[in-house]
């Protein structure tokens, strides 16, 4: 399984959580344009991109604003209801067609409570995910669209060709016309 690979890089497997990924977990492929989570729904999921890509996305004032991409090797979910136990404010779509490993929080939760390294990888994971949301917010509060465009060729590059230019430009927080003047610039 790729993510227990993946995993086995940063902690030792042991049988809680070996039993864990052969119990707890599912693999599914997902066909591109599916909806994995409804805003104003509740969702315990937790995911794992094993391929393809997806975004997390609301609406508001009828346009759909593209908070984050998710390609090969991310996880994620929607935090905002695991934690609080209130409706997600937020929907999950698959852009392209996805192979994407979830399990229940809770089950995760409860593999914590029983083995140090699952618990210690799971910290790891949620200062990893808090970094990103502060460095996310500084972005969209401090930098330019030229710079914001600029990060988001040096941390992802292939965005740009597999995600449609509106939701890049949703997610950089500009217009797509903006978006194309910037673009026209590099060449």
């Amino acid at each position: 399984m790729h993510l227990l690979e993946l995993i086995s890089q940063y902690l030792k497997i042991d049988e809680h959580i070996e039993h864990f990924f052969r119990e707890e977990t599912e693999t599914k492929t997902y066909s591109k344009g599916e909806i994995l989570t409804h805003q104003n729904s509740y969702s315990q999921k937790v995911f794992f991109m094993e391929k393809g890509l997806a975004r997390v996305f609301y609406y508001e004032n009828g346009k759909d604003i593209t908070t984050n991409f998710y390609p090969e090797g991310r996880v994620f979910g929607n935090i905002d209801t695991i934690f609080t136990q209130k409706p997600t404010q937020y929907n999950i779509e698959t852009l392209e067609e996805s192979t994407i490993t979830f399990c229940n929080y809770e089950k995760l939760n409860q593999l914590c409570e029983v083995s140090l390294p699952a618990a210690n990888f799971s910290r790891y994971l949620l200062g990893n995910l808090m970094t990103q949301l502060i460095t996310r917010l500084a972005s969209l509060q401090h930098t330019t669209a030229r710079e914001r465009y600029a990060q988001l060729l040096s941390e992802n590059p292939d965005i740009i060709l597999r995600a449609p230019l509106g939701m890049v430009a949703s997610y950089l927080g500009i217009s797509q016309e903006t978006l194309s003047r910037i673009r026209g610039k590099e060449i």
